[in-house]
Order: C-alpha cells, then sequence, then structure tokens
C-alpha cells in the first residue's frame, strides 16, 4: 500500500463550559487565537459576537468573518466559534486544497498541521475535550480494505502527533462509505485523547460530509461532554472510596470499643462525642458526593438521549440505517452504557457506607445516652445522701436548739420560784453539804440541774431516730 495521499486537512472540534468565564474572557478562546497564530496574524477574539439571552441551540460567534492562511506550502483553512447550549465550540480546519495542487503528496505533510503539538489542548476543569479528525485522499483504484488500510492510517497519526505520546488504536470501520479508523482508548480515560483518520474513497463521502457538518459538530459536542462527565466520576470514586475506607476503619475501631464493654470516664465520653460530630459531618460529606455521582450518570443519560437522536436525524438526512454508521452507533451502543453501567456500581457499592455511617451514629449515641444515664444516677445518689445528712445535721442541730431552750427555760422557772424557802427547808435538816452554801450559790446550783434535767428529757424526746 503506498503512502502517499492526496489533500490532507485537519479538523479540531473543541469544547468547554461556559461557567464563570463568559464571553470573549472563556480560555477557549485563548486556545484557539494559540493555535492560529502559527499560520495567520488574524485572532479570534476581537471579532467574536455573543448573543444576549439567547434560547437557541447554538449561535454562530462569528458571523462574516473570514481568516486567510499564509503558509508555504499552500494551506488554508477556517474557524467556526459557535456556542452550544451551555458551552463554547470552535471547530479549526487546517490542510491543502482540493484543488490539485496537493496530490499524491507524502503523510509526512501531516505534520505541517501541528506546529509545536499546537492542536494538543490541557485545558482547566471546565475543559470537556476535543476530537481530532484527519481526512485524506486515496488514490484511485485503492483497496478500500481495512486491514489493508490501517498501517496508513496508523502513519497519518504519528505525523500528526510527531511521537508524542499518540493515541492507541480503537476500532475501525466504514463511514458514508469510505474507510475510518478510531484511535483513543477509554481504558485509558484520564489521558484519553480522540482521534479519527477518515481515509476518503468515493465522492458521495465527502458530500455526505458536507452535508451533515452541523449534525457531525452536535455529535462530538455530546460525546466529549459523556466522556468528560464520566472522567469526573472517576474523581469522584477516589473521594468516596477514600471516605469509604475511613468509615470501615472507625467502625472498626468502635467494634473494639464496644466489645471491650468498659465503663467510659468523662474524657472518654467526651471523644465520642466529637466523634459523633465527625460521623454526622463527614456523612453530609459522603452523601453529597453520593448525590454527585448520580448527578454525573442523569448528565451522561441526557447526552447520551441527544447523540442517539442526532445519529437518527443523519439517517433521516441520508436516507441510511444506523447499521451504516456503526462506528458512530458503537458510542451510543456500547461505550456510553457501559460508563453508566460503571457509575451504577459504584452507587451499589457505595451506599452501604451511608448504612455504615447510620450504624456508627446510632451506636456511639446508645453509648454515649447510657454512660450519661448512669452518671447522673450516680450523681443522683451522691446528691440524694449529701441531702439526708444534711437533713441529719439541721435535726440534731434543731433537737439541740430545742432541748437548751427547755432548759434554760426550766432553769429560769427553778431560780425564780421559792428556792428560799427550799434552802430553809434544807438547812433546818441541817444537811451537811448544804450548811456551808451561800442561798445564792444554792439557788443557782438547783437551777443549773434543773435546767441539765429538762434538757436531757428534751434531747431523749426530739433527737432524730438515725442519729
Amino acid at each position: 500500500m503506498s503512502d502517499k495521499i492526496s489533500a490532507p486537512n485537519v479538523y479540531l472540534y473543541a469544547f468547554q463550559l461556559h461557567n464563570d468565564s463568559k464571553g470573549s474572557n472563556n480560555p477557549l478562546w485563548k486556545h484557539c487565537d494559540n493555535i492560529l497564530a502559527n499560520f495567520t496574524d488574524e485572532t479570534v477574539t476581537p471579532n467574536l459576537v455573543f448573543p444576549q439571552k439567547s434560547h437557541s441551540y447554538r449561535n454562530d460567534l462569528l458571523p462574516n468573518v473570514v481568516l486567510g492562511f499564509t503558509s508555504n506550502p499552500p494551506i488554508e483553512g477556517f474557524v467556526q466559534p459557535l456556542q452550544i447550549q451551555d458551552s463554547y465550540a470552535f471547530c479549526l480546519n487546517i490542510g491543502c486544497p482540493e484543488d490539485g495542487t496537493a496530490d499524491n503528496v507524502d503523510v509526512d505533510l501531516i505534520k505541517e498541521f501541528n506546529p509545536n503539538q499546537a492542536l494538543l489542548i490541557n485545558g482547566d476543569d471546565n475543559f470537556l475535550g476535543q476530537t481530532l479528525l484527519i481526512t485524506a485522499w486515496l488514490p484511485e483504484n485503492s483497496s478500500d480494505d481495512l486491514k489493508l488500510l490501517k498501517p496508513l492510517a496508523d502513519k497519518c497519526r504519528n505525523a500528526l502527533f510527531q511521537g508524542n505520546s499518540p493515541p492507541t488504536f480503537y476500532c475501525s470501520g466504514k463511514l458514508f462509505g469510505s474507510p475510518i479508523f478510531e484511535y483513543g482508548s477509554i481504558a485509558d480515560i484520564a489521558n484519553y485523547r480522540h482521534l479519527l483518520v477518515w481515509l476518503l474513497a468515493k465522492k458521495q463521502t465527502d458530500k455526505d460530509l458536507n452535508t451533515c457538518q452541523e449534525e457531525i459538530f452536535d455529535l462530538l459536542f455530546h460525546r466529549n461532554k459523556i466522556i468528560k462527565v464520566f472522567q469526573d466520576s472517576r474523581k469522584i470514586y477516589h473521594e468516596l472510596d477514600r471516605e469509604y475506607r475511613i468509615i470501615e476503619k472507625n467502625m472498626e475501631v468502635l467494634q473494639d470499643q464496644f466489645a471491650r464493654g468498659t465503663v467510659l470516664t468523662p474524657s472518654q465520653l467526651l471523644e465520642f462525642q466529637e466523634q459523633l460530630k465527625q460521623l454526622f459531618s463527614k456523612g453530609i460529606i459522603y452523601t453529597r458526593l453520593l448525590r454527585k455521582l448520580e448527578d454525573y450518570d442523569n448528565t451522561i443519560e441526557l447526552n447520551l438521549n441527544n447523540y442517539t437522536n442526532i445519529l437518527q436525524a443523519i439517517c433521516g438526512i441520508l436516507g441510511t440505517d444506523k447499521e451504516e454508521l456503526s462506528i458512530l452507533n458503537n458510542f451510543s451502543r456500547k461505550t456510553a452504557p457501559y460508563f453508566r453501567s460503571q457509575i451504577a456500581g459504584d452507587l451499589g457499592y457505595f451506599r452501604h457506607g451511608t448504612d455504615l455511617i447510620e450504624q456508627a451514629i446510632a451506636s456511639i449515641r446508645g453509648i454515649v445516652e447510657i454512660e450519661q444515664a448512669r452518671n447522673d444516677r450516680t450523681n443522683q445518689g451522691e446528691l440524694r445522701k449529701s441531702e439526708i445528712g444534711e437533713k441529719n445535721r439541721d435535726d440534731r442541730l434543731e433537737s439541740k436548739v430545742q432541748a437548751i431552750g427547755v432548759g434554760l427555760a426550766a432553769g429560769g422557772i427553778a431560780a425564780s420560784s421559792g428556792t428560799d424557802q427550799l434552802f430553809e427547808t434544807v438547812q433546818n435538816h441541817q444537811i451537811p453539804v448544804v450548811m456551808h452554801l451561800h442561798p445564792f450559790a444554792f439557788s443557782f446550783l438547783l437551777s443549773c440541774a434543773i435546767a441539765l434535767f429538762a434538757a436531757g428529757i428534751t434531747w431523749c424526746v426530739t433527737k432524730p431516730k438515725n442519729s
């Protein structure tokens, strides 16, 4: 198979979300201008016209402007910036004219279309991705056997990427009657680049491509959006996996603590309460990640429906069926459903994490409540003992006060009632001990004796039973 091709061209389809960078400030236009700088002095950014609150599906942002390329050998091209739904996009064409000046040229000419790897965009998180399409005419009477043409397609790929990690071969088929080869492995989704090499063998192929240019553009838009969403879902997967492992480890620690069955100290109780707060916070983060993964699945479903509808529209325009668009239909039948099944599996697995969090929260709550109840009972018992002791002290003090009061009253009464006559009576009986006492001393001692006797009786009657 000859390495000669005719009128090679490269098409770059690139897409980026609006988000915070709307209008001419969007990074996509800077990427476009940087590419154009290799072929012309003109730029896109100053000429862009943005619609005000447009509700249409797509808007042309560069009306009535033609960019002239100045290159040798003669290279021509155009750029078409668009607004599609919530995103910006552009289709950039660089290649040789079909006027016979680039017939039977060497495959290495394709290197001129990608100086300094300018066509390979490495965007930010809002960059949805890109698709590169190489078209080239086969020499007349060439075989259209896919196996025979694959080495030529590989050389076209290598010339464009110039040895800079070219995407691997994925599949091949025929589109609009001509052989087409797809590169870019879904298995390496983190470093995915999409390339199509379309070797034109029939004039009808070129006519059908021109007829369905808008539909092909829209098809690639939804395709890149689906792949970008799946790439983002892998980041969420890794975050969920990390959180799930932390939750499992925490559950193992909790189960070990529960198995020991020891009474918690106040510091351990505070630690459990802190773990409860952390689990609440982690549960919110974990649930938010799950919802984001569900949103990604919904986004893939929506864009997959759009992709399928556009395929159906192409079939209607060309009067063909989806089997003749198998290389395009393969994405909607196999690749995108694989993405959805992968996300569904992730959701099924990681939803168990919410159950673990709920179990951990319920377990910690139960332990904290049990320990708090136990501490409350202990504190109430100590308080009850303290109150009883306090009451007994009060009762004893009250009994003492009553006894002293009664004793003093009895002594006072005794002192004021006829002790002189009693003293004379005692002296008349000539009792030796009393004979030498002064009448006042006798009265005082008698009052004290009566007071002590009365106080003793009163104490015995009023003292608390448990004293």
